[in-house]
């Protein structure tokens, strides 16, 4: 197995599950509701230590009880949490999600008020004990520091790049990973309406990475190095029960495979099958059996 470190935020996530996504001024009571560590760096650090990687999160950390909670939960995930910041004033980032019941959708109402993680403390780590490095394209200033800070040390230990969402100049961000992970929700908003045609845009900006991207109930795709492109469907579960964190679990699918030695198309299969496990189920515990 390798060793790994992941770079990203971890959050409380308050999830309320109802019968029904309530109308604007309507009073509903939850079916049940649960408090658990969440954000997309922490759910894929937690489903790669489930498949017994030794994983260390870098990220900030709040001294306030919900901060010590999260810290305590990546613990009791057996994530290290030694390469942490931990800020002294600030609250932890924390996620409302509201799970509907019958469609299966997380609508998020998300609130921050703590610091990114600064580049000053990633300079502190020492990169040479790793196998893989996985940054969350988020604070782009500071991750993009790191991220060449990273190809100026390694050897030659792969580095992933999840991009979720646009942000100001992300595509800085692009020509410094090895693998781009890319979500549905970034091409469309960039005007795509497929994943070869987002493709062609991206090659341009990131010529030699290989190239990944979720695309809903139609699966995923993904362009190797020499410009082969894959596409496998979707593994969806017989009932849909919840898709909170399913981006997250096929990007650790994605990164387990290739540190393993997988092909391309082996990881994206295998990152199919994984994400479509994970909405089969409540939460991302016990996914790796």
């Amino acid at each position: 197995m390798s060793h790994i470190l992941i770079v990203g935020i971890a959050t409380l996530d308050i999830i309320n599950l109802v019968d029904h996504y309530p109308v604007e001024d309507e009073e509903i009571r939850a079916a049940s509701q649960r408090i658990d560590c969440g954000g997309n760096a922490a759910n894929t650090a937690s489903v790669l230590a489930q498949y017994g990687h030794a994983v260390e999160f870098a990220g900030t950390l709040a001294h306030e009880p919900d901060g010590y909670r999260i810290e305590q939960e990546l613990k009791a995930r057996r994530i290290a949490t030694g390469f942490c910041q931990h800020i002294k004033e600030g609250k932890a980032p924390t996620s409302y999600i509201t799970l509907n019941q019958q469609t299966s959708s997380r609508t998020i109402v998300h609130y921050r008020d703590l610091p990114e993680y600064e580049f000053r403390r990633f300079q502190q780590i020492p990169l040479e004990q790793f196998d893989w490095f996985h940054f969350e394209g988020r604070n782009v200033p500071a991750v993009k520091q790191m991220l060449l800070d990273t190809q100026k040390r390694r050897v030659d230990q792969p580095i992933s790049l999840e991009i979720e969402k646009e942000r100001e100049d992300i595509d800085d961000l692009l020509p410094l990973a090895d693998i781009l992970l890319f979500s549905k929700s970034f091409a469309t908003g960039r005007g795509f309406s497929n994943a070869p045609e987002f493709f062609e845009s991206i090659r341009r900006l990131a010529p030699a990475a290989m190239l990944v991207c979720t695309w809903g109930e139609q699966g995923a795709w993904a362009r190797d190095n020499n410009i082969r492109e894959y596409h496998v469907p979707a593994s969806p579960p017989s009932r849909v029960i919840d898709t909170l964190a399913a981006g997250d679990t096929f990007n650790a699918g994605i990164i387990h495979s290739l540190s393993s030695g997988n092909t391309l198309l082996e990881a994206v299969n295998n990152a199919c099958q994984l994400a479509g496990k994970k909405v089969g189920q409540t939460g991302i515990e016990g996914l790796i059996t």
